[in-house]
């Protein structure tokens, strides 16, 4: 578990390139090269099973066309052994006339001769006597005196009468030799059995036939490959003692092996597959008790599936370069993307807004890109905005010192004029003092702070009234207040500017019949304050109007109107982007000013 966390970890810890690299790595390359090299060994097993199972019965097939043949020539031997005529005449041999004898043997051969020209590849028949004498005709002098068995003395010591003994009455086969005839020297098996007078069987054995056959009978049977061409295949056939009865290269027919040398150094040792992987394969006929081989080139048997193996393997290796050039191409792009953000990031972290990060993809690392470039801007243009608020409100601020006047030096001041118009009798300015001192003090104590909306609509009475003895009353004014939004908190001085631009420029230059409206009522789902100041008159032009009602604009003072830049620009300060407003006009006709304060919900006063 513990070296399971490390790993993790350690994973964990590599850069994105490595961590797709290693993914790649173990969930794509080495399963596909694990199974391709176990489908290259099921498919070779296979192919070699195929090609044990083919040798298998390819060997069965010539073990059964040997048999079929060897019958050929056992059977041969059988009629000679039951022709009654050569029984009788080796009968008539015992104690005659050396002519009678001679007779008889002429007559034994001829029958032979009959009996060898039935079938192929028969060298000599033989018929050795009890007595050591033998009735011979060999086929290959076409002689009964030149024969195979002329060197031999003793008839009786050659091996196919000695195993046709020792088989006591059954069918004997001698193994191949090498035999001298004309000169040359030839690869001979022989077929051999005991011959008996079934009319005196108690006799014994009467003689002893032997067919002596050319090994290329075998040799044909095999159908192996000539000993001057190249070869990948070839059959053979042993005994079970080791002796060579038939092999492709004639040369090594009638040898035994020996020295435990085993049947593979044989064939490696003939040269006839030099070079080769030589693989062999043994299959034993009980009933004749010899063994087949078939030896063949391995490679060459499997060169299709040697061919296949290559070919899978150029293929695995071409698609597995193939894929690690994409994953490394898409590893570099990944890396050479992030490095870039990296690089952005960290320009930023230094101070440097105007830094842009370049990624040409369209994939997720640009579109990352690409916002990264975005949030730059926009933060630079909101840090732009703040300086821009700071150095404006550090103005205000030193407007405001510069027309500070002690308050209390104010009032003082208005309280003493307010008592010499009483005195005087002059209740109009008595009044007039008493209000402006209102103002002022509404105004004066923390102009940035919060009242209720009533306290805002009694202030804006006493504004008006100044406003209507200053003008001669040439304009009339209502205000209008939703008994529900009495409570609501709104920012001290909101309205003025609104108002009193109505009053300077929108009854600048009339003299009676303005009229000035202040309405203020909850929105249908009572989460804004509606305010509407509206008044009849002189208008402004629709170009003006659409100026107002355009947020991002920079509004500046053009000296046409009163504090509405400022105004606008305090609302959008309080309340952000959560305020709205709308200015419509009509010229000579009047302005209507729509202002949305958010509130909070069910209409409860705004903190």
């Amino acid at each position: 578990m513990r070296a399971g966390r490390r790993f993790l970890r350690w994973f964990a810890d590599q850069k994105v390139g490595k961590k797709i690299m290693y993914t790649f790595l173990v969930t794509s390359v080495i399963p596909l090269l694990v199974s391709q090299v176990l489908m290259l060994y099921v498919i070779s097993n296979h192919i070699r099973e195929k090609v044990d199972e083919l040798m298998a019965n390819q060997l069965a097939q010539i073990s059964e066309r040997a048999a079929l043949t060897v019958d050929v020539y056992t059977n041969l031997v059988y009629q000679i052994y039951a022709d009654d005529e050569i029984v009788a005449y080796i009968a008539s041999c015992q104690n005659a006339s050396e002519e009678t004898r001679a007779r008889a043997y002429r007559k034994i051969s001829r029958k032979i001769q009959q009996y060898g020209l039935s079938a192929s590849g028969i060298e000599c028949i033989s018929i050795i006597l009890e007595n050591g004498e033998d009735i011979t005709y060999d086929f290959g002098m076409a002689s009964v005196v030149d024969n195979l068995w002329e060197g031999y003395e003793d008839k009786k010591s050659i091996v196919p009468y000695r195993l046709a003994q020792e088989a006591s009455g059954n069918m004997a086969v001698a193994p191949t030799q090498r035999v001298l005839r004309e000169g040359g020297e030839e690869r001979i098996f022989h077929i051999s059995k005991q011959m008996y007078d079934f009319t005196d069987i108690q006799r014994g054995a009467v003689g002893t036939v032997i067919m002596s056959i050319n090994e290329s009978v075998l040799n044909d049977v095999c159908g192996v490959a000539q000993e001057n061409e190249e070869c990948y295949t070839i059959n053979f056939i042993t005994d079970k003692d080791g002796n060579i009865l038939t092999y492709p290269n004639a040369f090594y027919s009638g040898i035994k092996l020996s020295g435990g040398r085993t049947v593979k150094e044989f064939v490696e040792k003939t040269r006839m597959l030099e070079g080769k992987k030589i693989a062999l394969y043994q299959y034993e006929n009980k009933d004749l008790g010899w063994l087949f081989y078939n030896a063949y080139d391995e490679d060459y048997i499997l060169r299709d599936v040697r061919r296949i193996q290559n070919l899978t393997i150029v293929i695995g290796v071409l698609l597995l370069c193939a894929s690690v050039f994409l994953i490394r191409y898409t590893v570099r792009l990944i890396e050479r993307s992030t490095r870039s953000i990296v690089a952005g990031i960290v320009d930023v972290q230094q101070g440097n807004l105007d830094v842009q990060v370049c990624v040409e993809s369209k994939d997720e690392m640009g579109q990352i890109a690409d916002n990264f470039n975005t949030m730059t801007e926009k933060v630079k243009c909101l840090i732009k905005e703040v300086k821009a608020v700071t150095v404006k409100q550090k103005e205000a601020e030193i407007r405001a010192l510069e027309a500070q006047i002690n308050p209390h030096f104010l009032y003082n001041t208005l309280d003493s004029i307010n008592w010499m118009a009483i005195e005087k009798e002059e209740y109009q300015i008595s009044r007039m003092v008493r209000n402006l001192g209102v103002i002022l003090r509404y105004s004066v104590d923390k102009s940035n702070k919060m009242a209720t909306v009533a306290e805002m609509a009694d202030w804006l009475e006493k504004y008006v009234s100044l406003q209507q003895m200053r003008f001669n009353d040439a304009f009339a004014c209502e205000i209008h207040i939703q008994p529900e939004t009495e409570k609501v908190r709104v920012y001290k001085l909101l309205l003025q500017p609104f108002v009193e631009n109505a009053i300077i420029h929108g009854f600048k230059e009339i003299e009676y019949g303005g009229m000035l409206r202040v309405d203020v009522m909850f929105s249908e789902h009572r989460d804004e304050l509606d305010i509407i100041i509206e008044d009849n008159g002189k208008g402004i032009t629709r170009e003006m109007a659409d100026k107002w009602n355009a947020p991002d604009m920079d509004l500046a003072e053009d000296g046409q109107s009163i504090g509405l830049h400022n105004a606008f620009s305090r609302m959008r300060m309080y309340y952000g982007s959560r305020v709205s407003w709308n200015v419509s006009s009509i010229l000579e006709i009047g302005t209507v000013v729509t202002l949305k304060i958010p509130v909070s919900e069910e209409g409860e006063p705004a903190e």
